[in-house]
């Protein structure tokens, strides 16, 4: 495939390993705006090398062969270099969960989610809506107002609008005018903005990639000046580890 067939091939993918159900070339090619013609070649070519099949009913998925990418994670320094340090912050504060989230396009990637107790995730990037991730949140605020807005808007047609608490807006325009008005510095702290009984806070790393520090805990457990000391001391470590 040339460089256009490649990227057109990888779009595709990653709207299949997204929708997580069977789509058919006729819905892959309405998503991108292409002719039905090229979506069932570009299926046909992941299928031949094993990263999509077809199901039932002329309907495509992601195949086996996806999930030999997922080795990949252990080359990039900024899922193992702060590892320990995010599970030593766990320890020091039961019941929080603490997560680095990247900006990936218009995506929301989360690595190293942790919390006492439980296993460390390495990575999760089956997508999330931008609306309710506080570090996607606070990502957002860095890119110009259109950009950010457009954002919303793709991770709307991707995930829905749920309004899962009072305090969610029902437009783009609103949500990212209320998180604005949460911004103090560079640190953003949503109290009961996705769930009625969470407090959650996201800091930016200095690095060069679009990443932020965020913690989720019960609004009971913390205070907004604890939450945000917290995030202050811990993204300085995560950082001091990052350059070793």
């Amino acid at each position: 495939m040339g460089n256009q067939s490649l990227a057109r091939g990888l779009e595709v993918l990653t709207i299949l390993v997204d929708e997580h159900r069977p789509m058919s070339p006729t819905e892959i090619a309405q998503r991108i705006g292409i002719h039905q013609t090229s979506a069932s070649r570009i299926l046909a070519e992941l299928r031949q090398v094993g990263f999509v099949r077809k199901t039932t009913g002329r309907r495509f998925t992601p195949d086996y062969g996806v999930l030999t990418l997922s080795s990949a994670v252990h080359d990039f320094d900024l899922i193992h270099k702060p590892r320990s340090v995010m599970e030593a912050a766990a320890k020091r504060n039961p019941g929080a969960m603490f997560s680095l989230g990247m900006m990936w396009r218009d995506h929301i990637i989360y690595f190293l989610r942790t919390q006492d107790g439980t296993e460390t995730i390495d990575f999760i990037g089956s997508g999330y809506p931008l609306h309710l991730s506080t570090p996607g949140l606070r990502l957002l605020l860095e890119l110009p107002e259109p950009e950010a807005l457009a954002a919303l808007r793709r991770s709307r047609e991707r995930h829905g609008w749920d309004r899962t608490t009072p305090h969610v807006p029902a437009t783009e325009e609103e949500a990212l005018a209320a998180v604005r008005t949460f911004l103090s510095h560079d640190l953003l702290i949503l109290d009961g903005w996705a769930n009625p009984r969470n407090i959650a806070g996201a800091i930016p790393l200095a690095t060069d990639e679009p990443v932020a520090l965020s913690i989720t805990t019960r609004t009971s457990a913390t205070t907004r000046s604890d939450l945000a000391l917290t995030l202050h001391q811990v993204r300085h470590e995560i950082q001091e580890s990052l350059r070793a």
